[in-house]
């Protein structure tokens, strides 16, 4: 069985919000075919409707300390499916990929054998992305004055000890309640 999308986004959380990075998914493209596939067994036909959905997705990775710096990654996917799951199929496909290609992770996805996910659970640590700790220390690295005064604009109560990844969470959860 491949690496799933959600085991890759639990890997990533961590320390991609302790690297202060705030990641926003999109759907560039999504093309949708329909077909037929006709299965014969025991002289008996039957005829049911596939679902073939394209996708073009990309993932804008910011610094939530400089928002003005971005990296965008894109990612093709595609998906087959005999009902309306065919779409998120490919999307998840597309963003885990981009999500894989960024941060150069291996997936074990070998087309050819399909590993088990134990093989990829076995095989994986935690990755330090970026080393948001001072001197190695196990203290959190503290939140930045722009990500303090970004949580006051907003309105957010926070501690003035507040840590970067804890700001730059509370900082994606309120823009994705503005733009729901």
């Amino acid at each position: 069985m491949a690496v799933s999308h959600d085991d890759v986004t639990a890997l990533l959380h961590d320390p991609v919000a302790e690297a202060g990075i705030v990641a926003f998914p999109n759907m560039e493209s999504a093309e949708l075919e329909s077909f037929e596939v006709v299965k014969e067994y025991q002289g008996n036909k039957t005829v049911s409707n596939q679902y073939r959905v394209k996708v073009w997705a990309s993932v804008t990775f910011y610094d939530s300390d400089k928002p003005e710096i971005s990296l965008t990654t894109k990612c093709f996917s595609y998906a087959i499916d005999t009902g309306d799951k065919a779409t998120g199929k490919a999307y998840s496909m597309a963003i885990k990929y981009c999500y894989l290609k960024t941060f150069m992770l291996e997936s074990s996805d070998e087309e050819e054998s399909r590993d088990s996910e134990k093989h990829f659970n076995q095989s994986y640590q935690q990755p330090n992305l970026v080393s948001n700790q001072p001197n190695n220390s196990s203290k959190p690295f503290p939140a930045s004055d722009a990500q303090k005064g970004a949580l006051r604009k907003m309105g957010i109560k926070f501690d003035e000890t507040i840590s970067k990844a804890d700001a730059s969470r509370m900082i994606e959860s309120y823009n994705k309640e503005k733009t729901k």
